[in-house]
């Protein structure tokens, strides 16, 4: 038979956990290096998060100033989720009035084919005391 493997996700804790015990080992061994070395180490490490946040922050001041919502990275999510939350809306209120109207248009139907098929003419459905009558024979 074939098994599927199911793989567990650390929990938050054991995700700081691994995480402290990772610095701790790289902390531990950078101690260990000369002095220069650790320090082109640093300057290496500030310029790339310097051009990190230079590349980070271009695209989302584009967006920002062409007019698109949000912070660049999901700026088509943004955009898309409300006007199909409005679409969807527009499309469940034309199916509701199509269905009232169906309903009520069946319903005219109905009563004009029952006119034109009785041979009882059509005052004798407007005299309210006729249906009262009808409905007291068909009771007995």
């Amino acid at each position: 038979m074939n098994n599927p493997v199911t793989t567990t996700r650390p929990s938050a804790l054991e995700q700081a956990a691994i995480g402290q015990r990772a610095h701790a080992a790289l902390e531990a061994a950078s101690a260990a290096l000369p002095p220069d070395i650790v320090f082109r180490l640093g300057q290496s490490r500030e310029k790339a998060l310097a051009l990190h946040a230079s590349r980070r922050r271009a695209p989302i001041a584009l967006f920002q100033l062409v007019g698109f919502p949000g912070s660049g990275q999901h700026w088509l999510r943004d955009v898309v989720t409300p006007a199909l939350g409005i679409v969807m809306l527009a499309v469940i209120a034309t199916v509701a009035g199509q269905y009232s109207a169906n309903a009520n248009h069946s319903e005219v139907i109905e009563i004009d084919s029952a006119l034109l098929t009785d041979d009882l003419p059509i005052d004798a459905y407007l005299d309210r005391g006729f249906t009262a009558w009808v409905a007291h024979q068909g009771g007995v």
